[in-house]
């Protein structure tokens, strides 16, 4: 029978084989991480770089830190970046049948 155990999300740094982009996508991880509600990253795309290639390694970047971010272009041909608001939970209503009952 195999041994299971339950480890940090750090364990995926002893992964064999990870994907070529990854460790490209270090400098992006951090600053996400790092990132506070009442702050925003503006990223400037290097020679030859597109803004949608930065907004594709923000996304990844953002899904492997496991934090939702939203981010827009500047009219500077810059990307900003913050952290999108927790979403509100919305209410369901009780259906009819079953509001009356109580």
């Amino acid at each position: 029978m195999p041994r299971i155990t339950t480890v940090d999300l750090e364990a995926r740094n002893r992964l064999i084989k990870r994907a070529p982009g990854f460790d490209a996508r270090a400098p992006y991880r951090q600053a996400i991480a790092n990132l506070r509600d009442d702050r925003a990253l503006e990223l400037e795309p290097d020679a030859g770089e597109t803004l949608r290639k930065l907004k594709l390694n923000v996304a990844r970047a953002a899904k492997e830190t496991n934090r939702q971010v939203s981010y827009g272009e500047s009219d500077a041909g810059t990307l900003l970046v913050w952290l999108e608001e927790p979403k509100k939970k919305r209410r369901l209503r009780k259906s009819g049948a079953t509001a009356g009952e109580t």
